[in-house]
């Protein structure tokens, strides 16, 4: 992954640089990497945007020993028990952050930890009272937004073309990391 990252790197460098080419669609492709740099900033925008909407949700529960991270990861656990590594593989978590946030959710007992009876080392994870109280609240919220966002702002139809736009940028990323 690490080679495949820095012959990318190495790549836009040497386009950059000038030194491929002289073609005519140099402009084409100088504005297809500022839109590609203008894209992926508003993408990390847009998840501290999403955050900040999410610790104001929790401040205004009274909610001030997590964080929004921690709230997302409940919100993403839902109903039901989830096995960690599917939290983590599910929720695109890092291992030790993912360790870290449940660690502290199950500390305050927003989670509760299952261990299998017959593979001590195999943790499920199920939302606690105040963890389903929060992530029914988050869901609120969720749910809130969309509306507005469909029907005040007359999104529906851009978000689903956003949505399966992101969809392929991912696809791309994730082939880029398996391929190079």
């Amino acid at each position: 992954m690490r080679d495949a990252t820095v012959r990318a790197f190495e790549t836009s460098k040497t386009e950059t640089d000038g030194s491929v080419g002289g073609h005519d669609g140099d402009a084409g492709a100088a504005e297809a990497a500022a839109l590609y740099s203008d894209l992926t900033g508003l993408l990390e925008r847009l998840h501290r945007r999403h955050l900040d909407v999410v610790r104001l949700a929790l401040e205004g529960m009274g909610v001030t020993e997590i964080n929004a991270s921690q709230g997302l990861l409940l919100l993403s656990i839902g109903e039901g028990e989830v096995p960690v590594r599917d939290l983590i593989q599910r929720g695109y978590y890092q291992a030790s952050s993912a360790t870290y946030n449940i660690k502290k959710l199950v500390d305050y007992g927003y989670l509760e930890q299952l261990r299998s009876e017959h593979d001590r080392r195999s943790v499920r994870l199920r939302l606690g009272p105040p963890g389903r109280h929060v992530a029914d609240r988050l869901r609120d919220l969720d749910q809130r937004l969309a509306r507005i966002a469909v029907e005040e702002e007359g999104l529906g139809e851009p978000l689903q073309e956003a949505l399966r736009t992101l969809k392929k940028l991912d696809r791309v990323w994730a082939d880029f990391l398996s391929f190079g």
